[in-house]
């Protein structure tokens, strides 16, 4: 694994820098791009964050307006950073430019990462990635309240509000240090986790109407698919609240929430406690992510589906 030290006298060589995280971006994602570029910019790099749409209540990110969803005109970058992406693959469009770019960087938390840039450092036991930037920048490059903002913003994200077992005593003296910094805090832990559109209680409702249970209680999964979302008006990305609310189902030890992303394609997004590794169940399916929170895609109708994951489940039993 690459030293900060080696990260940061990569950065020191380039000039313009190109900053992304993975596809459908999370609170992590974007918030750990976007901190990261601001602090690159405070440095005098050009930079510029290239990522997805991503759903509205990540809009309380700070951005220093450096995001863009496409590659900005005139915007030929050197080096480029990846951020929170297991494999390239998770790049999406921007996997093209990455490979195009002279230098890169791969900077992530997941276990399954595949190592893909010139240089990697993943930590697994960090709790996000935004925690990794956090320690990347940390006496290296100057904070401000909105650097502050965005990457305290991956961090409850990525801990479910430090309620995760990722969160440690690291992680709650980083929260602690950036609360330092100007920003209404406790508004953006509402607006992440109790702020919902009409729609997305919709769905979370009819998902929860189509809950069951198997392996005798200990897994718990549900299913969404392309028509229930166009007949509630809404997309994939408003249904990220399921996935951890049927993990809370009492005697629930391994879960899997199933949505439709393209016709008979479905994303499977799994989370557990200490009695099962998703992420090698996820494995056996070509997907990846962390111990207890992975996800992989799998084609099939969503029941089929269920009864592939929850047999490679039953194998850690």
């Amino acid at each position: 694994m690459s030293t900060f030290n080696e990260i940061r006298t990569l950065i020191e060589m380039s000039d313009v820098i190109a900053i992304s995280g993975h596809t459908s971006p999370d609170g992590d994602a974007i918030g750990s791009c976007c901190a990261l570029a601001m602090a690159l910019k405070e440095l005098g790099k050009e930079t510029a964050v290239i990522i997805d749409e991503f759903p509205d209540v990540f809009h309380i990110i700070p951005t220093g307006g450096l995001l863009y969803h496409s590659l900005p005109e005139g915007f030929a970058p050197d080096l480029y950073i990846a951020l929170d992406c297991g494999d390239i693959e998770r790049l999406g469009k921007n996997k093209e430019l990455f490979s195009q770019v002279p230098n890169t960087i791969n900077i992530d938390h997941h276990r399954s990462n595949t190592e893909f840039g010139k240089l990697n450092y993943v930590d697994e036991d960090a709790s996000s990635t935004s925690e990794i930037v956090f320690k990347l920048l940390y006496g290296y490059a100057p904070f401000n309240n909105d650097i502050a903002s965005a990457l305290y913003t991956g961090i409850i994200y990525d801990t479910g509000g430090f309620r995760h077992s990722s969160t440690t005593p690291a992680t709650m003296a980083i929260a602690a240090e950036l609360m330092e910094y100007d920003f209404n805090f406790s508004d953006i832990y509402n607006k992440v986790f109790f702020t919902r559109k009409i729609g997305e209680a919709k769905a979370l409702g009819l998902a929860m109407e189509r809950l069951e249970t198997c392996l005798n209680g200990k897994g718990v999964y549900t299913y969404i698919t392309l028509e229930d979302m166009k007949r509630l008006g809404v997309g994939s990305d408003d249904l990220h609240e399921i996935t951890g609310f049927i993990k809370g189902i009492e005697g629930c030890e391994v879960s899997a929430f199933v949505y439709e992303k393209t016709p008979d394609a479905f994303k499977v997004s799994m989370r557990s406690d200490e009695s099962f590794d998703v992420c090698k169940i996820c494995g056996a399916f070509g997907g990846g992510g962390h111990i207890r929170a992975a996800g992989c895609t799998v084609e099939g109708n969503p029941m089929d589906i269920v009864e592939k994951v929850f047999k490679e489940a039953e194998k850690q039993l």
